[in-house]
């Protein structure tokens, strides 16, 4: 079947998912990484539409990821006519949404900082969070040096530091015992990130 037909069963599929589950699993599970489970937030459900003219090379190389939804919807909103559709340059584009999804991130546990629930451990558990976040920030540049110079053994370990930063933080809520507010945030940054590698493994790297 046609990736393009695909498309529109994909985003069905991913919405079904996405309101009925209870659980967000962080990493595909023939990965050996950590994964945990988290309730989502109630109302804190996004859903996108994604436009009909999807480019088919993009669709392509998203169809080769482990979360192609996600793949889209974070690289769609920041191409333009300068960005070619070539593993490399949505590479980029990937690593871009990591970086704006972390400062998204670090926003949602300051909000949750100034506003903590009923738990004292909560603004603890955040503020680890936030230095985690902090460290997948600076690693950005390394990770579009190793890029440029297709220093593999860089890039992965740098993707693969990332995953544990979100992993780290999210350990503090169920060390906690508390329900992480940052869950559906965290579970898209490792989706981005395991999609990272994947391009770079699978398709840039040759």
């Amino acid at each position: 079947m046609d990736m393009k037909h695909l498309i529109p069963i994909f985003v069905i599929f991913f919405f079904f998912m996405s309101t009925t589950s209870a659980s967000v699993a962080l990493a595909p599970s023939s990965s050996n990484t950590q994964s945990f489970s988290f309730s989502k937030p109630p109302g804190d459900q996004t859903f996108f539409i994604l436009p009909n003219d999807v480019d088919p090379k993009l669709q392509s190389i998203c169809g080769e990821t482990d979360y192609p939804i996600e793949c889209l919807t974070t690289t769609i909103p920041f191409l333009d006519e300068n960005v070619a559709i070539i593993p490399v340059s949505i590479l980029k584009v990937e690593i871009d949404a990591i970086h704006n999804k972390t400062k998204k991130a670090i926003d949602k546990a300051y909000e949750f900082s100034i506003n903590p629930s009923t738990s004292r451990l909560l603004p603890l558990c955040l503020k680890t969070c936030i230095n985690n976040y902090n460290a997948i920030l600076e690693s950005k540049q390394r990770i579009l040096d190793a890029i440029s110079i297709g220093d593999a053994n860089e890039l992965s370990m740098e993707l693969s530091h990332n995953m544990e930063h979100v992993f780290a933080c999210e350990d503090e809520f169920k060390e906690a015992k508390i329900e992480s507010p940052i869950a559906e945030l965290n579970s898209l940054l490792v989706k981005i990130i395991t999609n990272s590698l994947t391009i770079y493994v699978d398709m840039v790297k040759v």
